[in-house]
């Protein structure tokens, strides 16, 4: 059974990656890959269990959870070249 087949539509539908993994068959290193190139084409949430939203709203969601993390990333590399500019080459 194909991976894309098997996540289900909506927050309150996810799936754990064990699940999913169960029914597809796939082994831990397959599924990531898989999930990958999925996500070149399908938006696939993970939030304790992956969906596929079914809505804007979750799609909102998402998108301001992304937010979160690039800001929070930027906040350390902007530590990290902070810390950089006191040391010797």
């Amino acid at each position: 059974m194909k991976l894309i087949g098997c996540i289900p539509i909506g927050k309150q539908n996810k799936e754990t990656r064990e699940i999913l993994m169960n029914k597809t068959n796939l082994t831990q290193r397959q599924f990531r890959k898989e999930l990958a190139r999925l996500r070149n084409k399908y938006i696939i949430i993970n939030d304790n269990g992956y969906y596929l939203p079914a809505n804007k709203e979750e799609i909102q969601e998402f998108i301001q959870k992304l937010n979160r993390q690039v800001y929070e990333i930027n906040k350390t590399i902007a530590l990290a070249y902070k810390g950089m500019e006191g040391l010797d080459e």
